[in-house]
């Protein structure tokens, strides 16, 4: 068997993916390679926008970034950690078999992220298990790695630089102008005051620092570091 794509990144709602990863996804498909978005849920607690809204903004940056997008439908706020979620994800990945998944921060102050880190990465060993009874041929991603989430406690793992790619990166994020947009006519959110926007590039600009580029992203990982996982930031360099 070979991967059919290269990267697959889980969230828990459309937009997770794009506001901690969306470089290294836009930086990806640039270097020639396939990758994907999974969100667990379509988001449909969140005190802006509605259901069908995020949908389109989810199609849309997608487009933007070059990437397929895969929408479970997941209860939003209310999916538990069960085998029912579980080889829902399980079958994706059996699916798409992808070579790296990229999931949530494990310590996010959201607990729906926190959930999509547990579940995703017991799915990514139990679609590697021959007589596991889900769909599809087993499958067993390369590495697996996390983005931060929220005042992640450590410094990266990697960083990969996405200054190229920043423009749309940040197209791409603003394709949530549900979410993201200051509106005073809305209700008032954390993430739609600009400060967000600016914490989103002050966190590049932080880490492209540490490798003297623009703009970085960052990814943890267990230890050592998988060689997959080296192997596959060199290729995005």
């Amino acid at each position: 068997m070979t991967a059919r794509i290269d990267l697959l990144v889980m969230g828990a709602h459309p937009d997770d993916a794009e506001v901690h990863v969306g470089g290294i996804l836009a930086k990806a498909v640039k270097r020639g390679m396939k990758a994907a978005i999974l969100d667990l849920t379509m988001g449909d607690l969140g005190t802006r926008g509605t259901p069908e809204i995020r949908r389109q903004e989810a199609a849309e940056a997608a487009r933007i970034l070059g990437v397929d997008r895969i929408i479970l439908d997941l209860p939003d706020a209310r999916f538990g950690e069960g085998t029912r979620e579980r080889d829902r994800i399980v079958d994706v990945l059996r699916n798409l078999r992808p070579s790296l998944v990229i999931l949530p921060g494990p310590e996010d102050q959201h607990p729906d992220h926190r959930r999509a880190f547990r579940l995703g990465r017991e799915a990514a060993y139990c679609a590697g298990i021959g007589k596991y009874p889900s769909g599809g041929e087993r499958w067993r991603p390369e590495a697996v790695a996390w983005a931060g989430g929220v005042n992640p406690a450590t410094a990266p793992d990697l960083v990969v630089d996405v200054s190229e790619v920043w423009p749309v990166r940040m197209e791409a994020f603003d394709a949530f102008g549900s979410q993201f947009a200051h509106d005073p006519s809305q209700p008032a959110t954390r993430i739609a005051h600009p400060s967000f926007r600016r914490g989103i590039e002050g966190r590049a600009m932080h880490w492209g620092s540490l490798i003297q580029a623009e703009y970085a992203e960052g990814l943890w990982c267990e230890k050592p570091i998988p060689p997959a996982l080296l192997r596959w930031a060199a290729a995005l360099a």
